[in-house]
């Protein structure tokens, strides 16, 4: 079974590296393409006393692991220029973020804004999927595998996905399990 984490969680913590088992960063920014229903990388922040943004990025081919305590690298030879990166992470464009985006059901029903991406915690990268808040104030997820479209301001989902949003993410992974089930789509690609 995966573990599931909210992208939020990823911010500030430490990029280790496998080979000295040393910080070697802190994550700033989480590069995300909601074309492809996954993350491409991250920017980063310094560690320690001289803390601040660095010029490097780290694509996630090479990320070792993602786990709820750290980001993990072979080396710090993960961390690149810019210029090595491609431009999806070395310069991710702007229209990409889909907090604050609405949700809307080809129904024409609101579900909700985005207010983060749901994780696959491991080697996959996957998003399954958006927490949002829904009118009443009240946090839930909806599977990003039924995504039909995304623009600016709105992601289109279809109307059946209603009946996978569940308002806790223990129940979350289950009911994205029933959905690919059901409409027989892969782990981590939106349809």
């Amino acid at each position: 079974m995966a573990v599931l984490l909210l992208a939020s969680k990823l911010v500030h913590l430490p990029v280790v590296s496998v080979d000295s088992g040393e910080d070697v960063a802190e994550i700033k920014d989480v590069i995300y393409s909601p074309e492809e229903g996954r993350l491409l990388g991250f920017t980063l922040n310094k560690r320690g006393f001289l803390k601040g943004r660095m010029s490097e990025v780290l694509p996630t081919e090479l990320v070792h692991a993602v786990g709820e305590a750290a980001v993990m690298i072979d080396n710090d030879a993960c961390l690149i220029d810019p210029s090595a990166a491609s431009d999806d992470v070395a310069k991710p464009p702007a229209n990409r973020n889909v907090l604050g985006n609405s949700v809307v059901t080809d129904g024409g029903v609101r579900l909700g804004v985005v207010t983060d991406l749901v994780l696959e915690l491991g080697r996959s990268f996957a998003v399954t999927g958006y927490q949002v808040k829904a009118e009443d104030g009240s946090h839930r997820f909806v599977p990003l595998l039924s995504q039909l479209a995304v623009s600016g301001d709105v992601l289109m989902v279809p109307a059946a996905t209603e009946e996978f949003i569940r308002e806790e993410l223990s129940g979350f992974e289950l009911a994205v399990d029933k959905f690919r089930a059901q409409t027989g789509h892969g782990a981590g690609h939106p349809s």
